[in-house]
């Protein structure tokens, strides 16, 4: 239920990537899968992170406008605690999505393969080993996804969801208080009413079409079909499709 406003972000770029490099380090924990599995969540968070920062902040700026509305002063109690709520939310998704950016830019990119090259074993197996430690533990000869770490990853996200709700719920109630209060006929009923009305119609085509969205991806990609190719190193800008799979280096 905490996870509702975000399930897809959530399970798509947290939940099922982690859980699927998980199973790769147990059934090979130095495949050319896995390592190419970590880049590519790599790369999708790091996108996921910025998102998160543009968003959080254009939903401060909203916030804070909101507060110098002429209604804001009349406003019902609950309107000021959601908006400050939000407006928290979204400042800690700024703080937050910063750290873990400079966490993964720390941890340092994963150095791709280049056109009819190999990278060296020593790189790549120091790579996955500083990646593996952070996403996963070992339990007998299982690797599992860290569970507060999940958490961690996905706090971002969370922060901004909520942020999101908090001020839609402090506006609907802002729009509402004629009717909260049981105020005469008048404009403020009209506009509250026709503000419930097209909620009641964009909410379930936002649902909707969020669901659908994603509802025919997939993210159990096969990484080892892919050759992860850039001039710069760390990029996953373009990905070409390669024969080559099984291990990093030949014999290990």
């Amino acid at each position: 239920i905490a996870t509702l406003p975000y399930y897809r972000f959530y399970r798509f770029n947290t939940a099922e990537p982690l859980t699927r490099i998980a199973e790769l380090a147990t059934r090979s924990p130095e495949s050319i899968e896995l390592y190419r599995s970590i880049g590519f969540w790599r790369e999708r968070k790091l996108a996921e992170l910025q998102f998160v920062s543009i968003a959080c902040t254009v939903l401060a700026a909203a916030v804070i406008g909101a507060f110098s509305w002429d209604t804001i002063h009349t406003a019902h109690w609950l309107t000021h605690g959601f908006w400050h709520s939000s407006l928290i939310f979204s400042i800690l998704g700024i703080l937050l999505s910063a750290t873990q950016i400079a966490a993964l830019h720390a941890l340092g990119p994963l150095p791709m393969t280049k056109r009819h090259r190999v990278i060296e074993p020593s790189r790549m197996r120091a790579a996955i080993a500083r990646y593996s430690t952070l996403l996963m533990s070992t339990t007998t000869s299982r690797s599992v996804p860290r569970k507060k770490m999940m958490f961690t990853w996905q706090g971002p996200t969370m922060l901004m969801s909520y942020s999101v709700c908090s001020f839609i719920a402090g506006l609907t109630i802002l729009v509402c208080s004629p009717l909260i209060r049981r105020e005469g006929w008048g404009p403020g009923y009209n506009i509250a009413i026709m503000y419930l009305t097209v909620l009641a119609v964009a909410g379930p085509i936002f649902m909707f079409c969020s669901f659908w969205a994603y509802h025919h991806v997939k993210t159990d990609i096969q990484f080892a079909d892919y050759e992860m190719e850039d001039a710069d190193e760390g990029s996953l800008s373009y990905l070409k499709p390669v024969r080559e799979t099984g291990n990093i280096w030949p014999g290990a």
